[in-house]
């Protein structure tokens, strides 16, 4: 058998993709209810706000070379999302602030950092 090669990715690609996913999520979350995509109606909130801000964190811890640890890539994420809850009801009608998706939010990106902890360090990154 040969030998296992891991992926190595550097941080840069780790961040421009952490970028990309989360202006994906903000668009998202800023358009009028009524225009959104149909898959959207047919998944529970808790796993849409979960996958969104499980993949920005794990995106972003990935490419963190802070210091802080996982404590930045979260910060991030925890803000965009809680920015976009409260623009929500103030710019789009038939959207409000939601503590609900706040918490979704959160449990995302918590399971997204500690992925990106526990396995991505290890074998992804440059």
């Amino acid at each position: 058998m040969g030998k296992f090669i891991p992926l190595k990715v550097g941080h840069k690609i780790w961040l421009i993709s952490g970028s990309l996913w989360s202006a994906v999520v903000i668009f998202f979350s800023l358009i009028a209810s009524k225009n959104l995509p149909s898959i959207f109606y047919s998944l529970e909130d808790f796993i849409l706000h979960f996958t969104a801000y499980f993949f920005s964190a794990f995106l972003f811890a990935m490419g963190s070379r802070s210091s802080f640890g996982p404590w930045k890539p979260a910060l991030l994420c925890f803000l965009i999302g809680f920015t976009v809850e409260i623009i929500q009801p103030t710019l789009l009608n038939g959207r409000s602030f939601s503590f609900q998706d706040v918490i979704s939010n959160s449990i995302g990106l918590i399971f997204g950092i500690i992925l990106a902890r526990f396995l991505g360090k290890r074998i992804f990154t440059t």
